[in-house]
């Protein structure tokens, strides 16, 4: 197998086992998850949730519905065909919204993708839920757009900030999930992970400065701020990291977990043992550990487990083959 298309399908492989994982010690604290459970590192279901065993929940979900609509329309994208991916299945999965964030829920039972504004809805409710506003709930969803943007730079920047304010309209989630999906680009290029730490602040910072994001998000720099929580990264310790669940503090520490994982399986077992809001932290940092470390280096007894592997990679693929460059 290419290395890059083994890439792609860490990716979302990932996604989907650290979903699975995460959703078992979903809203425990992390003394409440080492009393129960030790250390958690088998997908066994159950939890807040009530998963099955392998099952994902809304984060990996919806990131299917985006990728599948992306591979039918590469050269311009639809955002109301996005936007219509995502609500239909919301609508059509009503087990799933157990597992969405506030902001996610919010939007997507209001949210009409005919209607004139496509965006409307997400920046009434971020005005209404400002706490809220700033949570991580869109950033999974966003690494098929870091797949098929991998090699255009300008295009990511423009197609992260569209699919991010679908739902979250918030200048911190954007900046969050330009970091995120920088990540997902840089590491299924298999690019050098020692460089990550830098490229994507840089990449942020740069980002931020572009006229696309001046046009589409504003011109000022929103407290918390990305680029310098980026900069903390290694001033961390383990015991620091921030999984409650909003954008910025989970972007950082899904950095922190990739950044020091000796492999894919130790990485996202310290990643959803942290708890908090472990099934979307846990598909975070799945997604960049898979990124960083590809489909095959996941253990085959979490790979047998996952309920829609062969989807995912299937996708994975056709999302690979439309980022390279056409000879």
């Amino acid at each position: 197998m290419d290395s890059i298309q083994d890439y792609y399908r860490g990716a979302l492989v990932g996604a989907a086992v650290g979903d699975a994982l995460g959703a078992t010690v979903d809203d425990l604290t992390r003394q409440e998850v080492s009393s129960k459970y030790g250390v958690h590192r088998e997908l066994v279901g159950g939890g807040r949730l009530k998963l099955q065993a392998g099952e994902v929940g809304i984060d990996t979900s919806l990131a299917l519905a985006v990728a599948k609509a992306l591979i039918d329309m590469p050269e311009e994208i639809d955002w109301r065909a996005i936007a219509k991916a995502m609500v239909d299945f919301f609508a059509e999965q009503p087990n799933a919204k157990k597992g969405a964030g506030p902001v996610t829920h919010a939007v997507l039972s209001a949210l009409k993708p005919k209607a004139k504004d496509l965006y409307a809805v997400a920046q009434k409710v971020a005005a209404e839920m400002p706490e809220s506003a700033g949570g991580g709930g869109a950033l999974v969803r966003m690494a098929p757009i870091g797949m098929l943007r991998r090699l255009m730079p300008k295009e990511l920047i423009v197609d992260t900030i569209n699919l991010c304010r679908i739902t979250h309209y918030d200048q911190r989630a954007v900046d969050a999930c330009l970091a995120f999906n920088f990540g997902v680009s840089y590491l299924t290029s298999g690019k050098d992970p020692s460089k990550l730490l830098f490229k994507t602040w840089r990449f942020v910072t740069e980002a931020r400065e572009s006229k696309e994001y001046r046009q589409l998000v504003g011109t000022k720099v929103p407290d918390p701020d990305m680029v310098k929580a980026l900069k903390a990264v290694n001033k961390l310790q383990y015991d620091e990291l921030d999984t409650s669940g909003k954008a910025i503090p989970m972007t950082q520490a899904a950095y922190w977990i990739v950044l020091n994982a000796i492999d894919f399986e130790e990485g996202l077992v310290r990643a959803v043992n942290l708890g908090g809001d472990a099934a979307t932290f846990g598909a975070v940092a799945g997604t960049l550990l898979g990124a960083r470390f590809g489909e095959q280096a996941i253990p085959e007894r979490w790979l047998k487990a996952v309920k829609i592997r062969d989807e995912l990679e299937a996708v994975a693929d056709k999302l690979w083959k439309l980022a390279e460059p056409k000879k």
